[in-house]
């Protein structure tokens, strides 16, 4: 019998235009923020959007306008990336499958607009409702993404079930110095030192020196995502015993 761990893939062949799809500020960074420093550093053009506006980030109401604060703790996080400030498309946290028209139609245009080479979005398996709706909208948006755009989809709940990995040794430290420029976020949750616990731990089956942090992806293609989506989906309801 074969095995079949994650293979390592080379991160060279990747290219910009990048897309990055996240339901609120900081999923990005937890799922794919080591990857997303390298192409930075490659110069490689990486559009975020944050498509919430984090307003149930803060359930102990420390922070004041939450909204404002985790505005600013996403554009300072991926300042430390080596990217632009994001789009904010603010929609309600919590709330995005009850705007999924919305959501895709605005995904519609940015695809087309975009055109990304690289797109990272939440991978179908994930436990938070407003990452399943990002998620679905972009399988039902993959008709607008050019054929051959490498799909990276990312766990933050979740790690994703299979896939493949790529080395962010090098660009780690960027990952965890960013995932500290969430205060609101790390009074509750430590951000920095769970991600480092699961970026380390993805590397188990490796045998490759100098291999210490890897983010794991599905990766797909455009025409890939509405069937993962569907198994993914099936597969969590066999898990959870949903009907």
């Amino acid at each position: 019998m074969k095995h079949h761990f994650c293979p390592l893939l080379p991160r060279d062949p990747l290219r910009g235009p990048v897309l990055v799809l996240a339901a609120h500020p900081d999923d990005e960074v937890i799922g794919a923020g080591g990857m997303l420093a390298w192409h930075a550093a490659r110069g490689q053009p990486v559009t975020v959007v944050h498509a919430t506006d984090g307003a149930r980030g803060d359930p102990a109401a420390r922070a004041g306008d939450i909204r404002a604060v985790r505005r600013a703790e996403g554009k300072q996080a991926l300042r430390r990336l080596g990217i632009g400030e994001p789009q904010h498309w603010d929609f309600p946290d919590g709330e995005l499958p009850e705007h999924h028209v919305e959501l895709l139609a605005r995904l519609l245009v940015l695809f087309a607009a975009v055109r990304p080479e690289t797109l990272y979005a939440p991978w179908f398996g994930e436990a938070h409702r407003d990452h399943l709706a990002v998620a679905h909208a972009t399988a039902a948006a993959a008709a607008t993404l050019p054929g051959d755009c490498r799909c990276l989809c990312y766990g933050v709940n979740h790690v994703v079930p299979t896939g493949v990995l790529f080395d962010i040794t090098d660009t780690y430290p960027a990952k965890y110095h960013a995932l500290q420029a969430y205060p609101s976020q790390n009074a509750y949750v430590d951000l920095p030192g769970m991600s480092e616990h699961r970026d380390r731990a993805a590397t188990v089956n490796l045998d490759v020196p100098g291999v210490l942090y890897g983010e794991m992806f599905a990766d797909l293609r455009p025409a890939d995502l509405a069937p993962a989506r569907d198994l993914a989906t099936a597969l969590q309801r066999l898990l959870l015993k949903e009907p």
